[in-house]
């Protein structure tokens, strides 16, 4: 799996240009946990001169899937595939650490549920908050849709740790449970469970049923807005936080010019698509004025949620949340908005820290819709 991957590792083995674009290694400044050091790690054993070692394990989860690495490249290579393929690699190896499998193993069971409309909280399901749940099947019903609730883990976390089977299995049980609702429409608690649904599942060889939508819940809203009566706020500046699987689910990356040392042009020009237009056409029918920042769509610096890291290496976590917190201040946001409610949910553990507030877009539109 890992050998189709051969002639990107070697070119990323000597390449340093994704450095700025570094999200544990800005933090820990360990050359260890820069991408190219990744890459290089990759070729050596994948060319038999490097054996996987604790500490060789260690580094390849010590960081999320580096889809922003992905993202600031100019030519675009697949970290985020190679840093897949290597993760199944070891795990089918038995190699993996015990926070690995006691996070992958974690998974609960899958809830029966009905109704022509389902809300899939598969984030919300990894948090384990259920107040999350309502608030978005409150704010559908203010769209004047009634949806069921089916709040459980997509898979999608087994299977960015390598665990291919269990995320199989997961997903199997998940896709079971929409045929058996008799759903035609699925909406996504956020773009990590849209990505799920869309894309793992198909690599996963799991089929969903073929009449059945997959929308996220900020593209429904965004698509429904004119039912929510959106009231504007008082002007207030806000960063607007875009998780990374967003990246993964973007028509199209960042444009080669956005790397260029300041660049402050269009930032449609940092990845398009549906994914990222929605949260913004909702946040600027608020009258929120958005933070300028090169950090943002797919070049978004993480939460410290994403792919699992805050369940499995916390304190790499905690410094990518309060970095990206850091950053929101410096550009003299008072709030931090995400269109993910495990990031959300993350990043506001320390935001009071800050002085600011973090609020998952949803809630948001909960609390000033009419």
């Amino acid at each position: 799996m890992l050998r189709q991957y051969e002639d990107k590792l070697h070119g990323c083995r000597f390449c340093p240009m994704c450095k700025p674009a570094g999200e544990v290694s800005n933090i820990t400044q360990l050359e260890s946990h820069t991408t190219r050091a990744r890459a290089m790690m990759l070729w050596r054993n994948l060319n038999g001169m490097l054996d996987w070692t604790p500490r060789a394990v260690e580094l390849l989860y010590q960081s999320t899937l580096d889809s922003i690495s992905e993202a600031w490249c100019i030519s675009h290579y697949p970290v985020s595939g190679y840093v897949l393929a290597a993760r199944a690699e070891v795990f089918a190896a038995g190699l993996a650490p015990e926070i690995i499998h006691a996070v992958v193993e974690s998974a609960a069971s899958v809830p029966e549920v009905s109704g022509d409309i389902l809300l899939f909280g598969g984030e919300i399901a990894e948090w384990g908050d259920p107040a999350l749940a309502e608030t978005a099947l409150g704010i559908l019903e203010r769209c004047g849709v009634q949806a069921s609730a089916l709040i459980a883990q997509s898979g999608a976390l087994a299977y960015v740790l390598g665990a291919h089977d269990h995320a199989r299995a997961q997903a199997h049980k998940v896709a079971d449970a929409i045929r058996r609702s008799g759903a035609r429409t699925v909406i996504a608690d956020s773009p990590a469970a849209l990505w799920a649904l869309r894309c793992v599942y198909p690599a996963l060889g799991v089929d969903l049923p073929e009449a059945v939508t997959l929308i996220s819940l900020i593209e429904y809203l965004a698509a429904q807005s004119g039912a929510l009566n959106l009231a504007p706020r008082a002007r207030v500046k806000a960063l607007l936080h875009d998780s990374r699987a967003a990246a993964l689910l973007a028509d199209a990356l960042p444009k080669a010019e956005v790397v260029q040392p300041g660049y402050t042009g269009d930032d449609a020009a940092l990845g398009a698509g549906t994914i990222y237009e929605a949260l913004r056409s909702l946040v600027d029918a608020l009258n929120i004025d958005r933070a300028s920042s090169v950090w943002t769509r797919a070049l978004s610096r993480s939460s410290g949620a994403d792919d699992g890291l805050w369940q499995t290496y916390p304190a790499l976590a905690e410094g990518l949340a309060r970095a990206r917190l850091t950053h929101a201040r410096e550009l003299g946001a008072e709030l931090v908005i995400a269109d993910s409610p495990l990031s959300a949910a993350y990043m506001g553990r320390f935001a009071a820290d800050f002085g600011l507030r973090v609020v998952w877009l949803p809630a948001l539109l909960a609390e000033v819709s009419a």
